[in-house]
């Protein structure tokens, strides 16, 4: 193989994972975008926060909501939002977080994500500031 053919495989193996490095930037992009769009953050100062969610059948459920302090009831459905109540009795409201402060609620991808990148950026923080001896 002359240096010639080599250079030439070089740069075609190099374009051909730039290309594949770009198209997972710009799917990162995207899905980032589209994430962010539907899901809620881990952020704690929301508007909106879901208490819980209970699947009734395919593209129907029932969403219990803290919205502003107020807590409300909706049902989902595949063509509409529906209010089915609005919680205001104050034994219901102790009993709701008595029962939430004991479910243990997954997270949402983009949630997982972000306290895996935290956790992350801590652990590479932690190895600048305290090197570990070789």
């Amino acid at each position: 193989m002359s240096s010639w053919e080599f250079i030439l495989s070089m740069l075609k193996m190099l374009s051909a994972l730039a290309l594949v490095l770009g198209l997972m930037v710009v799917a990162m992009y995207f899905l980032k975008k589209f994430m962010n769009r539907t899901g809620g953050s881990i952020e704690t100062d929301e508007f909106v926060k879901i208490i819980s969610t209970r699947y009734l059948g395919p593209k129907n459920s029932i969403v219990i909501l803290d919205v502003l302090g107020h807590v409300i009831v909706v049902g989902i459905s595949n063509q509409q939002i529906s209010l089915l109540t609005e919680i205001d009795d104050r034994e219901s409201l102790e009993r709701l977080k008595t029962m939430r402060g004991r479910r243990i609620q997954s997270p949402a991808l983009m949630d997982q994500l972000t306290l895996y990148k935290r956790k992350l950026k801590a652990l590479s923080f932690m190895g600048k500031n305290h090197a570990v001896p070789d």
